[in-house]
Formats: structure tokens, C-alpha cells, sequence
């Protein structure tokens, strides 16, 4: 009875995960990211990828800005320290220059709340494929913080893939090539070691017929932790010395690399840091935004945003963009949607009222914004204990400066949504 109650389990866990595959996955791992890592965090927005059809050795530029939200969730750790990096599926592309604020960005950064942060990464097409490429803002504590990608197409190429640097002494090395094999056989004397311990341990032969320590488990379990079990034969005299034997082959071979890499490198320069606090562009205030309750319809893939935008500034300005996490809605036509990031991460917006302010009004207008994004990147929270969206809404006045305010909303249960909208 309780094998056929477990082949029926089987079954049913088949059918389970064979029928909730929905399509092939080819992202990173960012829809199983819970709604308010994406859109109560950061904003991604203007990023571009481009070219999107290289070949091997040539460069892909990423170019985009993100924005550190205040509404950044108080259960997890504050934002202090940031690293900017490319997401692609491996080691397919070498990053060969990274900008922040148009400061050179080696390692990590210091950030804080409301900070933004204009990234520029240059990478090399490595290997032949077609790659999705994101960018990427891994903050300490709470990880990856992925924006909108493309699809590149990296193409072979007549000659090998270099990536050739020069030394302070004036010497070129090409890093893709530079002690490979060095590092490949070092590897591989450690995994031979390895080998020899496992085996001489758990596989019977000449050296000891009777491995009792695998063996005889029932007898192995029932000693203390620090009894070798002498009396029952499951370490021996020679255990000792081919174990001593095998841990000073693996000292000597320490002590050999040491001295090979002492008089091959006798230059040498400690790893460095350079952790800085990029400078922050100027920001132009132009007004206020006070939401009024937001709504989602799943069934349409359609969010409702109701809010009163008011005009601080000197100049009348115009609503031209919602970006909540790493999808962005336009206000305008299609030249102006295609323009403002990857295409399958931007789409159309409608602003229903008046979406021109005169200074010091007041207006009351709806944003409405439809993409199966939205569910497929899991950017709203459904039926979750807080259901609160965030972005940045940007507004854009008659000289052309731009702006970006904060937009923090509460949504509408997901079940009362579907029954009166």
C-alpha cells in the first residue's frame, strides 16, 4: 500500500511541474524576484545596449541610469554599498571599461537613498551566441537588482579573442590566454590529491582489503566522534602514516608553487581597493506627486494609476514617462517609445486629464499602462500582505529640462480588482 501511495505521488509531482512550464526561460532569474525587490528599490531607466549584432572581439556598450529610491523597503538591510555589472549567462563577454557619474568604477561604490547613478559599460564579445544582457546593481545585503535587457548576437570572427593589457613595465599580456595552463595543471595536481584521499578511504584494495569505515556503517555510527575504533579495525597504524604521507605531498606541493611564484613574480603589487561615493548629477526639482490609489487587472495586464501632479517649478511641464523597476512607460508616440530602452521593457502610456501643468497648478490625472510584462517580470504584487507599487514619474517642462519624482502607491487587492473593474 505505501509503494503504491508513493508511485502516485510521483505521478502527481510529474504532471505538477510538467504543466506549470509556461515557456523557455532565457532571462536571469529576476521573475522569481518578489515585487517590491523590483519596484520599491531601484529604477532603471534611458538604458540602451547597443550595438546588438557584434562579432567576436568586438565591443557592446550599456548605457543607462538607476535611481535609489526613498521608498526602499525597511525589511531589508539600508543601501550603502553598490557594485554596477553587466548580467549576462556567463563568462560570454569581457567587461573592458565601467563609468559612474563619469567617474572610473573598478569596484564597488558607496550609495544612499535617492541617489543616481548614470552607469557606462563597454564589453567585449567573447563567445559566439546569442545572449541576453542586462545591467545590473548588486547591493550589499540584498543582491542583484536586475534593469531591462536585449538579445545580442556575437558572431564568430576570422581571428581568436584577445584582450590584451599593459603593464606598468610596459609589457603586453593577453588575459585570455595569460597562465591558463598553469592554473589548469595546479588544479588538476589538487584534484589528484583528492582523488588518492576519497579513494584510499572508501574504495577497498590491496592497501586494505576491508574498508570497514564505509562498510561497516552501522558499526562506524555508533562510536563517539572522537574514537578511531581501533579495537574494531576502522583506523590502523598504516591509516596514520599513508594519511601523513598524502597530507605532506599536499604542504610540499603548497611550498613548491610558493617558490615558483616568488621567483617568477618577483614584482608584485597587493589586490587594490577603490571604493568612492560617486558625485551626484544636478537634479532639478519641478513638482509634487500625491497618489491617490492605484488598481490591476490581470485579466488585461493593465495598471491604473490615479494621482494629482502639481507644478512647482517656472515653467509648464508635461508627464512623459512612468519606470517603475526595470519597465518604462511613454507618454508619446512610437519613435518616442522605441527610444527609451530595450523594446520588450518599454510600452505605451496613456495620461487621461491634463498631462501639461501650469506653475503653481494642480491637476488630477490617470495613468494607464498595459505590457504581459508586468506579470511575466512579476512586477506587481499580487495578493501579497503589502500591496504598494513605486517608480519614478518623469515630467518634462518647455525648456526641455527633465525630472524624475518619486511616485509611491497602494493597490487594490488583486480579487477586488477583478470583480469591480
Amino acid at each position: 500500500m505505501r509503494t503504491r501511495l508513493w508511485k502516485w505521488f510521483l505521478i502527481f509531482a510529474f504532471a505538477v511541474s510538467a504543466t506549470s512550464y509556461a515557456r523557455s526561460a532565457f532571462a536571469h532569474g529576476e521573475a522569481a524576484d518578489e515585487p517590491f525587490l523590483k519596484n520599491l528599490t531601484v529604477a532603471f531607466y534611458d538604458v540602451h545596449i547597443s550595438p546588438t549584432n557584434i562579432k567576436v572581439g568586438e565591443p557592446v556598450t550599456i548605457t543607462g541610469s538607476v535611481k535609489v529610491l526613498p521608498t526602499w523597503p525597511f525589511t531589508l538591510d539600508p543601501p550603502v554599498t553598490a557594485y554596477v555589472n553587466p548580467v549576462v549567462p556567463g563568462p560570454v563577454f569581457a567587461l573592458r571599461d565601467r563609468t559612474v557619474n563619469g567617474v572610473p568604477a573598478i569596484g564597488s561604490i558607496a550609495i544612499d537613498r535617492n541617489g543616481i547613478y548614470n552607469f557606462k559599460m563597454v564589453m567585449l564579445g567573447r563567445v559566439p551566441g546569442r545572449w541576453h544582457v542586462h545591467p545590473g546593481f548588486a547591493v550589499d545585503g540584498t543582491g542583484t537588482l536586475i534593469g531591462p535587457g536585449q538579445w545580442v548576437d556575437v558572431e564568430p570572427s576570422a581571428t581568436p579573442f584577445k584582450y590584451e593589457i599593459t603593464l606598468l613595465d610596459g609589457k603586453t599580456l593577453d588575459l585570455e590566454h595569460v597562465g591558463g595552463s598553469g592554473v589548469w595543471w595546479w588544479s588538476f595536481a589538487g584534484f589528484l590529491i583528492g582523488v588518492v584521499w576519497m579513494f584510499y578511504w572508501t574504495v577497498p584494495g590491496p592497501w586494505r582489503p576491508d574498508r570497514r569505515t564505509v562498510h561497516n556503517l552501522a558499526v562506524t555510527a555508533q562510536l563517539p566522534t572522537w574514537d578511531q575504533g581501533r579495537d574494531f579495525g576502522l583506523v590502523t597504524e598504516g591509516d596514520h602514516k599513508w594519511s601523513t604521507f598524502i597530507a605532506a605531498v599536499t604542504l610540499a606541493m603548497l611550498v613548491i608553487g610558493w617558490l615558483y611564484m616568488v621567483s617568477q613574480y618577483p614584482l608584485r603589487i597587493k589586490q587594490q581597493t577603490d571604493r568612492f561615493t560617486p558625485p551626484q548629477p544636478e537634479v532639478t526639482e519641478m513638482g509634487q506627486v500625491k497618489a491617490l490609489g492605484s488598481v490591476y487587472n490581470p485579466d488585461t495586464h493593465t495598471l491604473t494609476i490615479n494621482l494629482e501632479v502639481k507644478n512647482t517649478g517656472a515653467n509648464p511641464f508635461t508627464i512623459k514617462q512612468f519606470t517603475m523597476g526595470m519597465m518604462s512607460f511613454v507618454n508619446g508616440d512610437k519613435e518616442a517609445v522605441e527610444k527609451s530602452g530595450p523594446p520588450d521593457f518599454v510600452a505605451p502610456m496613456q495620461v487621461q486629464g491634463n498631462a501639461t501643468v501650469a506653475p503653481g497648478q494642480t491637476e488630477k490625472v490617470t495613468l494607464k499602462m498595459s505590457s504581459e510584462m508586468l506579470d511575466e517580470e512579476r512586477l506587481i504584487p499580487l495578493n501579497d500582505p503589502q500591496e504598494i507599487i513605486a517608480g519614478l514619474l518623469f515630467v518634462q517642462d518647455t525648456s526641455g529640462k527633465t525630472s524624475s519624482i518619486t511616485l509611491r502607491s497602494t493597490l487594490q487587492p488583486t480579487e477586488f480588482a477583478k470583480k469591480y473593474f
